[in-house]
């Protein structure tokens, strides 16, 4: 695979990816009741299964839009790899980063398909048992982590040349991994939207500057 292919590659992968976060978002606006994040929180069973049925169908939406964006930013974490793979760059740094992200996407496809059935156990009137929310919410917890680690440790692997280029690095070296730390261990709102628009903001900014680079070559 050529390097302006994989370049190419990476940029439309990154970019559906943003849309994707940008189409969960508004659809959060649409039905301001839905909050998909507390449904990888432990809460009453009672309370929980009462609010799978209450946000039926905002959830589904929300879940297809956030299964379409685990695959476009498993791809383009792919691409950034194979783009930074080299010998001036650390390759055991590379696989490890990528590994973490890897990660992150396998727990993020079983939470949603979880999710879909503690919604399709609620319809039929089956219990959702607390040990099940305390699991969710632990591998829900171990998902998010796994992606701070990989994407700390891509910061070091990408170029900081142009301006955007220096804002995507320092961004992920000294702002986005607290935040979303945060997000559990001190749990407020803001900590969630900033997590969420940080992630939007990043890919954009992954997209922008691999086009850049695609311009320039």
């Amino acid at each position: 695979m050529k390097k302006t292919q994989v370049k190419r590659y990476l940029f439309a992968s990154a970019l559906a990816a943003a849309l994707m976060i940008g189409g969960m978002f508004a659809a959060s606006l649409v039905w301001p009741q839905l909050n998909a994040f507390n449904f990888t929180l432990v809460a009453d069973p009672a309370e929980y299964r009462a609010a799978l049925l209450a946000t039926d169908l905002p959830l589904r939406v929300f879940l297809t839009l956030d299964n379409l964006f685990l695959t476009f930013y498993t791809a383009a974490f792919i691409f950034l790899a194979i783009r930074l793979w080299s010998k001036e760059r650390s390759q055991i740094l590379t696989a490890v980063a990528l590994g973490a992200l890897l990660v992150t996407a396998y727990l993020d496809l079983h939470e949603n398909h979880e999710l879909i059935t503690f919604l399709r156990m609620s319809q039929l009137g089956w219990a959702i048992e607390p040990q099940m929310l305390h699991s969710r919410m632990v591998w829900s917890q171990l998902k998010f982590h796994s992606s701070y680690l990989g994407l700390f440790l891509f910061a070091f692997l990408l170029p900081d040349k142009t301006l955007t280029e220096k804002v995507l690095r320092w961004t992920l070296l000294v702002a986005f991994v607290p935040i979303g730390i945060l997000v559990y261990t001190f749990p407020q709102p803001i900590f969630e939207l900033l997590r969420f628009t940080g992630m939007l903001a990043g890919l954009a900014l992954l997209a922008w500057n691999t086009w850049q680079e695609l311009k320039r070559d």
